[in-house]
């Protein structure tokens, strides 16, 4: 322990002079609890060359206020991000309500990419649909031995994606392509295909992404499809 400090002494009762000797002893006590700065009141007065406690406390409060100037920005970035979502999903029901209009015509999948803002993509029906649209491809079966597994009606899988798994996907064309988006179309126990963005930028389409926007153009799609909820 700390000798007594002689000035201190003469002006501090016995349980003053304990909190002294403690914070003497123990000199990162206020940094291993920064929030104490947060919480008390000091005057702001100090030798030359010297910190006080609230010249501490301000710093610890402008750290505090930097963290929250980061969160802010961070919601106010992925408000911004979730309005391009929304406006490139209005895009696209616009583009299907055009089709519709000029006697059911395909849609071309290079718009739809372009709609999207996505480098590619490709859709797939396990079998004929009341609307066949000339631009899917038609499998005989779903091809579960190259598609992840766990992911289905209302799940869209988000990932990474392998050079096999992407040329099957979007073909020998697209070998550029690094993540992928994998969207079932149809409903639950009615599941008829599904659609697939691909990008190169390997970490777009990440496990843990938001998938709400996935599924609203899944749903989507599926309505141009001929495909109605289950009632």
């Amino acid at each position: 322990m700390n000798e007594q400090n002689p000035t201190l002494v003469d002006v501090l009762d016995p349980e003053e002079q304990a909190v002294a000797d403690y914070l003497l002893d123990h000199p990162d006590f206020f940094e291993k609890h920064a929030t104490f700065f947060s919480q008390i009141k000091i005057p702001h007065t100090l030798p030359t060359g010297t910190t006080s406690l609230i010249e501490r406390q301000v710093d610890i409060l402008r750290q505090q206020n930097q963290k929250l100037e980061r969160r802010l920005t961070e919601l106010i970035d992925a408000g911004r991000g979730n309005d391009r979502l929304l406006e490139r999903l209005h895009r696209v029901a616009l583009y299907f309500l055009e089709l519709e209009q000029t006697h059911h015509k395909p849609p071309a999948l290079e718009k739809l990419a372009s709609l999207l803002a996505v480098d590619a993509v490709m859709a797939a029906l396990w079998a004929k649909t009341p609307q066949q649209l000339e631009t899917f491809r038609v499998l005989e079966a779903r091809p579960s031995s190259l598609l992840p597994d766990h992911w289905g009606t209302g799940h869209p899988y988000c990932g990474r994606m392998g050079d096999t798994l992407g040329e099957h996907l979007f073909g020998a064309r697209h070998t550029d392509l690094r993540s992928v988006a994998l969207i079932a179309l149809g409903y639950p126990d009615a599941e008829v295909g599904f659609i697939a963005l691909g990008l190169a930028d390997p970490d777009h389409f990440r496990p843990g992404l938001g998938t709400q926007y996935l599924n609203r153009l899944g749903e989507l799609v599926s309505v141009v499809l001929g495909m109605r909820p289950p009632a």
